[in-house]
């Protein structure tokens, strides 16, 4: 009957529409896992994201020039009265940064050049680029541009200004995102959190003897 047809149909619908959707998550993942980086530490060749998995933990943190210029700043010098240790801590747990300058138009430009001209504010003592140097790695090639084209575009489409507050994306060692967030990376609950994160728990054995936890 015609009720029938209209309720087949309906469902029919639906089911191309979850079909194309994972498609297109298993199509972003697989983007994600292409993507190159030049490590910052001199001497260092270029890497897949996909050369990470199991090693290391990946922050993807992109936006305009200011927030970049907040991001080194955050890593590369002294905000308080005590030494920046972010970098040696975020040595301990793994994590690697990718900073990403994004243009109007979010396409990725000079990230490296932003990064290593940074300029420090009255409260930046020390500044140094290469002090992060060990866990900090550049976007390198075109294929960035169609990654993060449809993350930026969403978090516009959600009244954020992705210039000024950014956006991180959070991959776990085993290549899948654990999140998407806006803002700077929040360090210290990377620092506290990574037994639970992508150990053992998240199926890579090993991690709960580095940092405790079942």
């Amino acid at each position: 009957n015609a009720a029938g047809a209209i309720g087949f149909g309906v469902l029919a619908v639906r089911e191309l529409k979850v079909g194309q959707a994972n498609l297109e998550r298993i199509a972003k993942g697989g983007m994600l896992a292409r993507l190159l980086v030049e490590p910052a530490a001199e001497g260092s060749g270029r890497r897949t994201l996909k050369e990470y998995r199991r090693a290391s933990r990946v922050v993807i943190a992109a936006g305009g020039k200011e927030y970049i210029n907040k991001l080194c700043m955050s890593l590369c010098s002294d905000q308080l009265a005590d030494e920046n240790t972010l970098p040696n801590a975020l040595v301990g747990v793994d994590i690697v940064i990718v900073p990403v300058l994004l243009d109007e138009k979010y396409q990725v430009i000079d990230t490296k050049s932003a990064w290593r001209n940074a300029v420090p504010g009255e409260n930046d003592r020390n500044f140094e680029s290469s002090r992060a140097d060990e866990v900090v790695a550049f976007p390198s090639g075109s294929l960035w541009n169609d990654y993060l084209k449809s993350d930026a575009e969403t978090a516009q489409g959600q009244g954020f200004d992705v210039l000024d507050k950014g956006i991180t994306i959070t991959v776990k060692k085993n290549g899948r995102i654990l999140r998407r967030a806006t803002g700077l990376p929040p360090f210290g609950d990377f620092i506290s959190a990574m037994e639970v994160a992508d150990g053992s728990r998240f199926g890579m054995p090993g991690d709960s003897e580095k940092y405790g936890g079942p």
